[in-house]
């Protein structure tokens, strides 16, 4: 397969190195890698426009796209105890920035707070771990370590901020109050945490108007939001829940590893992860339980995109697209 072009109008070029996320809307599509590298992909052929950047050394640990050009994205560089929050504006070129051994060096003088992410529209120094963001309203909403959640307009001016969330019920399990995503659903934030617990906050002004725990035995990775309030998680120990607070309805299911995305399509959840796409239909919480319909894959599939009238297609770990529960992978 040639690398650099689509061969047809239905397959697509491997991304540039192996992938950490995947951002689309409109106008953009932004790679980003493992390593903390990222650059624009074509919208519809998804071929690298320009050659990966480094805007800043360490990982990208979370991203979101705000408003129609706007990147904003988390550093972390774990070695040195670092991390940045910034915003590029994508109409403008990404640039490399400084390398890890000038923050050592930096860091020696006594330098290190002039080092920000390079070509940023704006860029803060955290002192402590960012753990989510999420985009509310054209604001930014984010949380750190043990410090609390906030909320940013798009020029990172303050909105509001509030302390942490606890749960009573997860007092005694270790960092079960940690917060691990932050979701925009209605006129509200719904934060969850590792050992279970959610609440949905009012995104006016960050109070809290309901809270509870989800008892999962297991740690939760990630949280996608489906349709009418309903929620898919990602667990620890291979296993997967679907939550319909609504109707007080929580279905478990086991899978072959960790999932790593999820989108819903006509009420039905398409999962992709460990060497398998699934798809979780309703159907399946009937009394003559039937398991969720399990396709594998050769690789991890790390996301999934609908591509309107070529279906769902999944990028993997290796950066290579492959049709959702092709047959053929």
């Amino acid at each position: 397969m040639n690398h650099d072009v689509c061969d047809d109008s239905m397959s697509l070029p491997d991304t540039p190195s192996p992938p950490r996320f995947l951002l689309r809307n409109q106008d953009y599509v932004v790679f980003i890698d493992t390593e903390g590298g990222l650059c624009l992909l074509h919208p519809e052929r998804y071929n690298a426009i320009d050659p990966i950047r480094f805007p800043f050394p360490g990982v990208i640990t979370n991203a979101v796209l705000l408003g129609p050009h706007t990147l904003v994205s988390t550093w972390v560089e774990r070695e040195i105890s670092l991390a940045r929050l910034a915003a590029l504006d994508l109409r403008e070129t990404l640039q490399d920035g400084a390398e890890l051994p000038d923050l050592r060096m930096a860091m020696e003088t006594g330098q290190i707070d002039y080092h920000q992410v390079e070509g940023a529209i704006w860029s803060h120094i955290l002192d402590a771990e960012p753990l989510a963001l999420c985009v509310h309203d054209g604001d930014l909403i984010f949380c750190t370590h043990r410090r609390g959640i906030y909320r940013v307009t798009s020029d990172s001016d303050e909105v509001w901020r509030r302390k942490p969330i606890s749960w009573k019920s997860l007092d005694e399990l270790p960092d079960g109050d940690v917060i691990v995503s932050l979701i925009s659903n209605g006129g509200a934030i719904w934060a969850f945490s590792l050992g279970g617990g959610w609440a949905e906050i009012d995104a006016t002004d960050g109070s809290i108007h309901r809270r509870g725990a989800l008892q999962f035995k297991s740690s939760v990775n990630q949280v996608w939001l489906g349709d009418d309030n309903e929620w898919l998680f990602g667990l620890s120990h291979n296993r997967m829940a679907w939550w319909i607070p609504d109707q007080d309805q929580l279905h478990m299911e086991i899978s072959m590893g960790p999932i790593q995305d999820a989108k819903v399509s006509e009420g039905n959840w398409l999962i992709t992860g460990w060497r398998e796409d699934i798809v979780w239909k309703k159907s399946d919480f009937s009394d003559e339980h039937s398991e969720p319909e399990c396709t594998p894959r050769s690789e991890i599939g790390t996301r999934i995109v609908n591509r309107n009238g070529e279906g769902h297609w999944v990028l993997d770990n290796r950066g290579q697209w492959t049709p959702f529960a092709s047959k053929a992978d």
